[in-house]
């Protein structure tokens, strides 16, 4: 018995998907590299600061602003999204598309062709980096997420890494959006994937690797207040001459 064939056209639309991967990759890593080379910033003109990596409902945004608050710095969560919304004239729906996410290369591709204000992810972090350097450059800063680690120079930071169990996690998201444990739990999961997946794509880390942190803390272990108390001293004690 003879394998069915597959059919012309979609034999020609897979070959046209893997092609326009490629070109999309291709395009994805010369920006990349141009970037770099263009914008690698000088350690001496970054101000000390702190990135956050956090597990989706361990609390790290919260855990953030606490922080800044002790140490009397500035924090970046979802006011870096306000801020490029705000001056690259773009609505926080079309940032909140590519924020983190595991982005389409359908969307990445023909994004612009199909409507003029869809912003590319490429583009997103292109735009992202700058107000990360800018940020750093002005005022210490914690940074939550989205890679601000790998952008700016790495000696002159704070490296954090705040994790929980999944079961805590999902609980307090259950919590935060009203919603069932099997709801929460797939959020858990979805924006993990996401996150990890958009560290991978535009920065070519594990975002769960131990080695890339300074610190990782376990808030099932450690009181959110004692973390943030270990993470104040642990910047003054770093930054003492800053």
């Amino acid at each position: 018995m003879k394998t069915p064939s597959v059919p012309r056209d979609r034999a020609l639309s897979q070959v046209a998907e893997r092609q326009m991967r490629t070109w999309s990759l291709g395009l994805q890593e010369q920006q990349r590299v141009a970037e770099h080379k263009a914008a690698t910033p000088v350690p001496g003109l970054i101000k000390p600061y702190l990135a956050i990596s956090r597990e989706t409902g361990a609390g790290g945004s919260e855990l953030a602003h606490t922080i800044a608050a002790k140490c009397g710095w500035k924090t970046l969560d979802r006011e870096l999204l306000d801020y490029i919304a705000e001056h690259e004239h773009f609505s926080r729906l079309a940032i909140d598309l590519v924020d983190e996410k595991a982005a389409s290369w359908f969307h990445e591709i023909f994004g612009k062709w199909l409507d003029a204000h869809i912003l590319s992810q490429a583009e997103y972090v292109s735009r992202m980096g700058r107000v990360v350097l800018l940020a750093a450059q002005h005022e210490s800063t914690v940074f939550v997420g989205r890679g601000a680690q790998f952008i700016l120079p790495r000696e002159a930071g704070l490296a954090v890494r705040i994790i929980a169990t999944k079961k805590m996690r999902a609980e307090r998201i259950m919590e935060l959006k009203q919603c069932s444990r099997l709801e929460a739990e797939q959020f858990v999961d979805q924006t993990d994937q996401d996150r990890a997946e958009f560290v991978r794509r535009y920065f070519h880390r594990d975002v769960a690797d131990p080695h890339l942190y300074d610190l990782v803390i376990n808030l099932e272990r450690i009181s959110r207040e004692d973390a943030a108390e270990l993470i104040v001293l642990e910047c003054q004690r770093r930054f003492a001459k800053g």
